[in-house]
């Protein structure tokens, strides 16, 4: 190969070869104050438990203590039919057998 040749194929190259350097994008923590989407009120539906009012369980879960006290179980058929990535960040989830 010739010099020209090999210059003509970095220069092709080296754009390419930069771009995937560059670091993946972290998923995007919402603020305490946003509302939650559809997909992560399907999942604290799905968690309710069955003596706490839909409205009173809502209020616990954004609380500041509710996210991280009160882990969201998640099954193997909830991520068959919901998108895992568009999950809230705000709480922890657990994988369980279903």
């Amino acid at each position: 190969m010739s010099t020209r040749a090999t210059i003509l194929v970095l220069s092709l190259l080296l754009p390419f070869l930069a771009v995937a350097q560059t670091p993946p994008q972290s998923p995007r923590i919402p603020a305490p104050h946003e509302p939650l989407n559809a997909v992560t009120l399907a999942v604290l539906r799905a968690n309710q438990p069955k003596g706490i009012a839909w409205e009173e369980w809502l209020r616990i879960m954004q609380g500041p203590d509710g996210a991280t006290l009160h882990p969201l179980r998640v099954t193997p058929a909830m991520l068959d039919t919901l998108d895992g990535r568009e999950m809230d960040l705000r709480f922890r989830y657990v994988m369980v057998r279903e």
